[in-house]
C-alpha cells in the first residue's frame, strides 16, 4: 500500500475552509402565508400583500423565494379578476335600478328583458 507524497513527509495538507453559514431565509414563512392566502378570494388581498413583503425582504437578504413569487402572481389575478367582477355586476345592479326607477312599478319588457319593478326592490330576467 502506498501513502500519498505529502504524507511521507508529514506536511500538512491543506484543506479547504469550510463554506460560509448561510442564515435561513426569515420570510420564507411569509411566503408560505401568502401563497396560501392568494387561493381565498376574500383573503386574497391580504395574500398579496404579505407575499410582495416576503418577496421584497427574501430578496433583500439574497434569498430566492418561489412561493411568495408565486402568491404574488395568483394573489394578483385574483385581485383582477375580483375587481372586473365586481365592476361588472355593480354597473349590471346600477343600471337595472335606474331602469326600474324610470319605468316605475310594475312587469315591463324592453328588448330581451324582462324587469319586475316592486318598492324597493327589482328582477331583471332575460330571455334568450
Amino acid at each position: 500500500m502506498s501513502l500519498p507524497a505529502d504524507a511521507l513527509d508529514g506536511a500538512p495538507r491543506p484543506t479547504a475552509p469550510p463554506p460560509p453559514a448561510v442564515a435561513p431565509d426569515a420570510y420564507r414563512t411569509f411566503g408560505i402565508v401568502g401563497f396560501v392566502l392568494s387561493f381565498f378570494v376574500v383573503l386574497n388581498v391580504a395574500g398579496l400583500v404579505i407575499s410582495i413583503i416576503a418577496l421584497v425582504g427574501s430578496r433583500r437578504s439574497g434569498h430566492r423565494n418561489g412561493l411568495a413569487l408565486a402568491g404574488v402572481v395568483i394573489a394578483g389575478i385574483g385581485v383582477a379578476a375580483t375587481l372586473v367582477i365586481v365592476f361588472v355586476v355593480g354597473a349590471t345592479l346600477v343600471d337595472a335600478s335606474q331602469t326600474c326607477a324610470r319605468l316605475g312599478e310594475g312587469v315591463h319588457t324592453v328588448g330581451p328583458a324582462t324587469y319586475t319593478c316592486g318598492p324597493g326592490s327589482f328582477y331583471v330576467r332575460y330571455s334568450g
